[in-house]
This record gives structure tokens, C-alpha cells and sequence, in this order.
């Protein structure tokens, strides 16, 4: 059996990401993900796994290929169109990313958090948000996300259910990784973002509920 990574718990992932000067509204949250901060170096990676597995894995969950444990409730990997991804190569993606960073490379990746009511169930927090990742970040942006879905009553938390969209900053065509979306690095972007979801939210939530 592979030996296991070292967890990465919650609080520690989220020392690896600066918010922007907003902070982090009640329902709706942007952080950024820079190479180097906080005195640490970064990799998409270590953020990613720390986003797949909010509770400890246990080391006889580590398969023997060595395989991330999930401990999210769920999870899904929304591509730029024309990509093609081995289904669950969730290691292949992020340190395949990480082993193109460049050095004058700043800005690794986003983490856009939208937060729900308790009555909210995880499939339909991944739809509403994999639609909003579909359409906003990969159709329109051409940028690959992993979304996670996690539900912090499962731990005995009062915190609401909540996703994260891990956002590679770097625009993703069928050739490979480009440059940095200009959006992402925006003096403006928390508020666009926010602004964004919220749109989409609203519009999308009565055909949502209805159907």
C-alpha cells in the first residue's frame, strides 16, 4: 500500500489562500490561490486534495495506486470545451498543472464558495453549481474547475452546505494550458463574481425548483 499523503486539514487550506479585500460575504466567497504567500510556496494540488477530503481519510482508504481519498459528499471536474480528461484522473489534472507553473507566474488559481440554506441537498447544490461552472467558467472562459460539495452537518457542524469551484487560473485549450484569464486578476473580480452568481442564481433557482 502506497504510503499516505499528510492531511491537509480545513484550517490549514485555508492558509493557503488570500481573500480578496471584500472578505468573505455571507453567501458567497473568492479567494485566491498565489504561487508563493503567507511565507509558503503553493501547488493547486495540495489545495485540491485539501478540498476533496474536509474529514481525515483513514490510511486504509489510500489504495494501493495511491489514489486521493474522497471524504467529500460529492465532486465533479467541469473541463474547457475540447479538452478531454481521463474520468477520475483528479491527480493527473492538478499535478499536471502544478509541473507546467511558470516562474513569473503569480496567480495558480481561484476558489469561488457559494453557500446554501439547510434544506438544500447535495445533487442539487452540484447541478445548480455545475451549471453556473458549465456555462460561466468553461463555455464562456474556457477555464477547468473541479466543484466539491460539502456538508458540514455530516461532521456535526451548524455551518451551511456550501461548494467550492477550484478554478485554474490559466485559460485550458486542446493544445494546453495558456495564459492567465484576465478576470481572475481583475481589481475588480470578487465583485463581478459575486455579482455573476447572484444573477445566475436568480434566474436559474424557480426553473430549478420547478423541474
Amino acid at each position: 500500500m502506497s504510503k499516505p499523503l499528510p492531511w491537509i486539514s480545513p484550517s490549514d487550506a485555508d492558509d493557503m489562500l488570500y481573500d480578496d479585500p471584500m472578505g468573505s460575504l455571507p453567501d458567497f466567497g473568492y479567494a485566491l490561490l498565489r504561487k508563493s504567500a503567507k511565507g509558503k510556496q503553493n501547488r493547486v494540488a495540495d489545495l485540491a486534495r485539501a478540498k476533496l477530503q474536509p474529514s481525515k481519510p483513514a490510511d486504509t482508504d489510500w489504495l494501493a495506486d495511491g489514489l486521493w481519498p474522497i471524504t467529500c459528499t460529492m465532486h465533479r471536474i467541469v473541463t474547457a470545451p475540447g479538452v478531454a480528461v481521463e474520468p477520475g484522473a483528479l491527480e493527473t489534472i492538478f499535478q499536471g498543472y502544478d509541473a507546467k507553473t511558470r516562474v513569473h507566474q503569480k496567480l495558480l488559481a481561484v476558489v469561488l464558495t457559494m453557500r446554501f440554506p439547510h434544506s438544500w441537498q447535495p445533487a442539487d447544490i452540484l447541478s445548480l453549481v455545475g451549471t453556473y461552472t458549465l456555462e460561466k467558467l468553461a463555455l464562456q472562459r474556457r477555464l477547468t474547475s473541479m466543484i466539491v460539495v460539502h456538508m458540514p452537518g455530516d461532521e456535526l457542524s451548524a455551518r451551511r452546505p456550501h461548494a467550492h469551484v477550484v478554478c485554474m487560473a490559466r485559460v485550458h485549450r486542446s493544445s494546453g494550458w495558456g495564459e492567465v484569464h484576465p478576470d481572475l486578476v481583475a481589481r475588480t473580480a470578487q465583485a463581478r463574481f459575486q455579482q455573476e452568481w447572484e444573477g445566475f442564481y436568480d434566474v436559474w433557482l424557480p426553473r430549478f425548483r420547478d423541474g
